[in-house]
């Protein structure tokens, strides 16, 4: 079974099912701001409304630059296999990216979304009670290429169009 297929199956609970389960999120701060924002997650997480009979129950994981320079490796085997095998779901906080190349590194969250088959951003967007204009969308990015390529370059193809 597919990593994405794992994540997948924890997902297609009913609600009912849901308020009957502790949910189990892998914490990744990674690096700089990562490290307040996974903490304030987690807090939101841990007090949402007793209405919505969630639980949860967190396992911190490690990942990023900061690791990297520690121990060469910036998205450590055991992060990736108790997010595949454990893990409901994630907070992911964000990784330093450096400003020349550094031999060896490569992007940590790049990496994770390839291994767990995580290629769309779901953003949705819903205004809060009281606007005049109501919004409620959503915006779906691809997350693995364009942007997100490791080695950004531009080719000629067979038909003579250019390519990246």
């Amino acid at each position: 079974m597919s990593a994405a297929t794992a994540f997948r199956r924890n997902f297609s609970h009913s609600s009912a099912a849901l308020a009957s389960k502790t949910l189990k999120i892998g914490l990744i701060p990674g690096d700089g701001i990562g490290r307040e924002v996974i903490p304030a997650g987690k807090a939101v997480l841990e007090n949402l409304p007793s209405k919505f009979e969630l639980k949860f129950d967190f396992v911190n994981l490690e990942a990023g630059f900061e690791l990297f320079k520690k121990t060469g490796t910036a998205l450590p085997d055991r992060t990736v296999e108790v997010l595949q095998k454990e893990c409901d779901g994630a907070l992911f906080g964000a990784v330093s990216s450096p400003s020349v190349k550094v031999e060896g590194y490569s992007s940590p969250i790049v990496a994770l979304r390839k291994k767990m088959g995580l290629y769309a951003n779901v953003r949705p967007v819903k205004s809060v009670e009281g606007i005049d204009r109501p919004v409620d969308m959503v915006i779906v990015r691809e997350n693995t290429e364009d942007l997100y390529v490791k080695e950004e370059k531009t080719y000629k193809k067979e038909d003579g169009f250019q390519g990246s």
